[in-house]
């Protein structure tokens, strides 16, 4: 309520825009009409003295309220109104004494100077009216703008925890996925270790069988040949057929006995993984060509019997590769311990392996062919690491096995480079 007071007080006593220029003449000639009546009213008071004092209340007001335009106005109409009812002669405007022309004369000086100054003061107020309008604007220009950035905030917060929601569902989803791919994968994993223990267990009886069977019968076969020597002088034409079958026998005994070593070589059992990879190197070079020399260490310590059986592996199938598709023409094998770790290397001098057939090797499934894949599982079963590197010159395998590492163990298994 008292500010609605104020805003009234502001609107009758505050200067009134130049644009509203009726309500200035209005307001000015209402001034002048009540300076006039109001001077009535005083009349027995006054009597002869002060005529002009509320002409000059209300030029006072008009010349703050409307300009100096309608301030004249005022004094004008105030003027004559009481010059004319009040000042003798009454309802003339002819001065009868010297006093009324006085009086005339200073009500005209008091005027303008009520004028000018209130001019002045009007100017003053104006502007500072209109310093305060803008500022107002201002002011109400940045609580919208608050309150417009205070909306977008609310609404982007809004969408940020939209967002996050469906983020954190993708992820969830993902991770789930990732759970199940990962469960597969260890699934797959395991039942590739199963089967590769299954076939390392059917060589193993399927030399047994070629050993006790099938060498065994050969081996029978080289004495039922020896008898019948006895009768070579009853028959002089038997010697041919008994040398001919003599020798199909020992070619298919020591054939039989090759393939009982490489499926499953007794020296692997019986003397260690150093015998057996100069066995495998001696075999390999007589049959291929290939020039390969074996550096093993003289105190080499043997590791666990699985550990052995993979590093025999690995090696049979990298001889094989070489003999297959590196073209080269000698091959270095190095196998030693130290630092508590077995260590296996296969160098060749062949012509490489090209950069985009690495690059699917180093992937865990995929192109990798069974070989790689095999290798590669074998040597993570045991925690160890198989390192492929290639050059123009020739490609290394290395096989590095902690001793004692448990069976299982998420150690990387692999990588490869192109140097």
């Amino acid at each position: 309520m008292a500010g609605a007071f104020r805003r009234g007080v502001r609107r009758v006593l505050g200067p009134l825009p130049t644009e509203r220029l009726l309500a200035r003449y209005a307001v000015a000639s209402l001034a002048g009409v009540l300076a006039v009546i109001f001077r009535w009213i005083l009349d027995p008071v006054l009597g002869h003295v002060a005529f002009y004092v509320t002409v000059y209340i209300a030029v006072a007001y008009c010349a703050i309220v409307c300009g100096y335009a309608p301030a004249i106005l005022t004094a004008v109409l105030g003027f004559v109104g009481i010059f004319y009812w009040f000042v003798d002669p009454r309802h003339s405007f002819l001065p009868a004494r010297p006093a009324e022309v006085h009086g005339i004369v200073g009500c005209f000086l008091v005027s303008s100077v009520l004028i000018t100054l209130g001019e002045a003061n009007r100017s003053k107020q104006l502007r500072l009216n209109e310093s305060i309008a803008a500022l107002t604007r201002e002011i109400s220009e940045r609580q919208r703008a608050q309150r417009s950035l205070q909306e977008a905030h609310d609404q982007l917060e809004q969408r940020v925890q939209v967002r996050t929601y469906e983020l954190s569902e993708a992820l969830s989803r993902l991770r789930a996925e990732m759970d199940v791919r990962e469960h597969t994968e260890e699934q797959m994993r395991r039942l590739s270790l199963r089967l590769m223990t299954l076939q390392d267990e059917e060589r193993r009886h399927i030399a047994r069988e070629l050993h006790d069977t099938a060498g065994q019968t050969l081996a029978a076969m080289k004495m039922s040949i020896a008898l019948i020597r006895q009768f070579e002088n009853q028959r002089p034409g038997l010697q041919v057929l008994v040398d001919d079958l003599n020798a199909l026998t020992d070619a298919a005994l020591q054939e039989v006995r090759t393939t009982s070593y490489l499926l499953h070589p007794p020296l692997l059992d019986e003397a260690g993984i150093a015998s057996a990879a100069r066995w495998l190197a001696e075999g390999f070079a007589r049959r291929s060509g290939i020039q390969v020399t074996c550096e093993i260490a003289a105190n080499l310590e043997r590791p666990p019997r699985e550990c052995e059986l993979v590093l025999f592996r690995v090696l049979q199938e990298s001889l094989t590769n070489v003999h297959r598709h590196s073209g080269a023409s000698a091959a270095t094998i190095r196998l030693q311990q130290h630092a508590g770790e077995v260590q296996l290397e296969i160098r060749d001098n062949g012509k490489g392996i090209a950069p985009e057939r690495l690059q699917v090797l180093d992937k865990p499934a995929g192109k990798a062919g069974v070989g790689i894949t095999g290798m590669r599982e074998r040597v993570r079963q045991f925690g160890g690491h198989l390192e492929l590197r290639s050059t123009p010159a020739g490609t290394t395998v290395s096989v590095i096995f902690p001793l004692g590492a448990p069976t299982g163990s998420f150690r990387p298994s692999m990588s490869v480079s192109r140097e």
